[in-house]
């Protein structure tokens, strides 16, 4: 769930206009199996030359949401540092603890993220570019460029 926050914030700065600086993350994830959940919240706290949260609510909408999603996890699926970034190499960045993730894909602003850019995967989500049936979303991918290709 972070690292899919990470990437739709990361998308969503291409379709609000505000700044990745401007946009918050806040994860709600429980495995608790009488109550399992796993939401996350998209926020601005920015009240100044970046605009309202009007534009960004919109976005939320369901009529708008599934096509960011879409653009997002495609946009995910490749990074100009690969195949170096999605290469596990014991880990990176602060304390070795991401995998597949850095500035050019995943990582935001340290503070736009709740925790500090730690326990990223961008793998996790799209697989890498050798297997990308490894991805949580792989099915999700693998439709995304069928419709591209039509």
């Amino acid at each position: 769930m972070h690292s899919l926050a990470h990437i739709l914030i990361n998308q969503l700065v291409f379709e609000c206009g505000y700044s990745t600086a401007s946009l918050r993350e806040r994860l709600y994830i429980s495995n608790d199996p009488q109550a399992p959940m796993a939401g996350i919240l998209i926020y601005t706290a920015a009240g100044d030359s970046e605009g309202t949260l009007g534009g960004l609510v919109r976005l939320g909408h369901k009529d708008r949401l599934e096509s960011i999603i879409r653009q997002a996890v495609s946009r995910a699926s490749w990074c100009s540092a690969d195949p170096v970034c999605s290469e596990n190499l014991g880990g990176q960045g602060s304390r070795r603890v991401n995998l597949a993730a850095c500035h050019a894909c995943t990582l935001l602003p340290e503070t736009s993220c709740e925790t500090i850019n730690q326990g990223l995967d961008r793998a996790m989500i799209v697989g890498t570019p050798d297997n990308r049936a490894h991805g949580f979303m792989a099915n999700l991918l693998d439709e995304i460029y069928s419709l591209e290709g039509e």
